[in-house]
């Protein structure tokens, strides 16, 4: 779905409705981020609505995963902070929709620092300039 196609609604409703996810995530992925590559947290609500989308860049150059994941922890901690602990994450990146080596190691990561931050991740995106994939969380079979 792209975001030109997402229902009236869509932000009254959870992101990780299968319904409107791909084009929450098409919309909040921008073209130059999607190019230059970046990993976002979108912070939500106890029901799951966005309540924030936050990008973490790879300009001006391929981050490691080390380090997009010491951002991510010292995020998560403040965010807690403020009683928010449901997020989604989208890597956003040049090339296909099919995951790389890298993905599956920030999702992860990523997946590791929100168990430690006491963080619920409940869903995981790709955004390339071809369009959005939902990459399965551990133990999932199936898409958001």
């Amino acid at each position: 779905m792209r975001f030109d196609e997402l229902p009236r609604d869509w932000a009254q409703r959870p992101i990780t409705d299968p319904d409107v996810f791909e084009g929450v995530v098409d919309l909040i992925a921008t073209e130059q981020s999607r190019s230059d590559g970046a990993t976002y947290l979108l912070l939500c609500h106890s029901n799951l609505r966005l309540l924030q989308p936050i990008c973490l860049p790879d300009e001006p150059r391929r981050v490691e995963v080390g380090e997009v994941l010491d951002g991510v922890r010292l995020l998560l901690a403040e965010m807690s902070r403020h009683n928010v602990h449901d997020v989604v994450m989208v890597t956003a990146r040049p090339g296909s929709v099919s995951p790389t080596p890298r993905d599956r190691d920030l999702r992860a990561a990523f997946e590791g620092a929100c168990r430690a931050a006491g963080f619920t991740l409940h869903a995981v995106a790709i955004a390339a300039p071809t369009g959005v994939a939902v990459l399965p969380l551990e133990g999932d079979s199936a898409a958001a």
